[in-house]
């Protein structure tokens, strides 16, 4: 592995990175024309550059360099996740194509990181682990609609997971470089959006945490394991919410929508700016919550993490109830 550089340089040129990645980009897409155009399924006003968040997914993979054991995996599968996105930034790609590749690139990375071995053995570990990465990576696609929004949560989730397990080896500081290539990306998206993540950048940062819970879990006791599911907490209570309401309505899942809670915020006069600090906050106090049963036996982490997702259910019907589905949401497929 190569020598860890300190924290701080690593930050900055993390930072830097995403950032000139990221207004390069713009300048390119805008010439070329891969934008997206407003439309009843979206909540921009003005056609947007998309792709931005190629930058968020170099920094990614250069710092993998110092993930140590697992790192050529991570690499692997953040390459054909990240590219499965970029591919459909550029040229849409048929679903099914899509979950393949997402697949592909989060079998790479559970195989090299399984979720709890040592309890469910490696093939169920792996297995268990390819659906939290491939989860992830579709639930921050799903929830990239804000100004800020997936960006933020990632950079929370981030440092999060991070301080849960501090002794993991390079944990630290793939948590740092991609909090900071956040940081770097977040001026050309927000409060005001001139550039979107686009698939390739919420597909990166969905992998992202998700390779952050796996290596954090590798170093937690079983019973402690829950507790990975806190600092994402808010972004898989809307996507999970709104996944079975609309199975429910026998509605097409893969179809862009307007149904997800903090679209409907938007659109009923809650700003991006206020809807982002909304779901920022519920992830502070998750996180915190992780962090404050982190050190006590099982059954608190499980308590702890069946507290907060209850919460979160009832809270996510009462704001539904404030805030009805748009009319133009309710056709039906079935």
């Amino acid at each position: 592995m190569n020598p860890m550089p300190p924290l701080w340089m690593l930050a900055i040129a993390s930072l830097a990175a995403s950032f000139l990645l990221a207004w390069g980009w713009r300048g390119w897409a805008l010439h070329r024309g891969h934008v997206d155009h407003p439309g009843e399924r979206r909540l921009h006003q003005v056609p947007t550059p998309r792709g931005g968040g190629i930058g968020i997914a170099v920094v990614l993979l250069l710092a993998s360099a110092w993930l140590g054991e697992g790192r050529e995996a991570f690499a692997l599968g953040l390459v054909l996740c990240a590219g499965a996105g970029l591919a459909d930034d550029l040229r849409p790609l048929p679903p099914a194509l899509k979950l393949l590749l997402q697949a592909a690139g989060g079998l790479s990375l559970a195989w090299a990181f399984p979720l709890l071995p040592e309890w469910l053995g490696h093939p169920l570990g792996t297995a268990v682990a390819l659906l939290f990465v491939v989860g992830l990576v579709n639930v921050w696609n799903f929830l990239d609609g804000s100004n800020g929004m997936a960006t933020t949560q990632a950079l929370l989730a981030a440092l999060g997971l991070a301080l849960l397990a501090p002794s993991a080896p390079g944990l630290g500081w793939l948590a740092v470089a991609l909090a900071a290539a956040c940081l770097g990306f977040l001026p050309l998206n927000f409060p005001r959006a001139r550039l979107f993540l686009g698939d390739v950048g919420s597909h990166a940062l969905g992998y992202g945490v998700a390779a952050l819970g796996l290596v954090a879990a590798s170093q937690l006791e079983a019973g402690q394991a829950w507790l990975l599911l806190l600092p994402p907490s808010v972004m898989l209570i809307d996507a999970g919410l709104t996944l079975v309401a609309r199975a429910g309505r026998r509605q097409v899942l893969w179809q862009a929508h307007r149904e997800h809670l903090y679209q409907r915020a938007v659109a009923h006069g809650w700003s991006h700016a206020g809807v982002c600090a909304l779901y920022a906050a519920w992830t502070v106090a998750a996180c915190a919550l992780a962090l404050a049963v982190a050190g006590l036996a099982p059954p608190w982490p499980l308590a702890a993490c069946a507290l907060a997702y209850v919460a979160g259910t009832l809270l996510h019907a009462a704001l539904g109830r404030r805030w009805p589905r748009p009319g133009e949401t309710l056709e039906s497929v079935g």
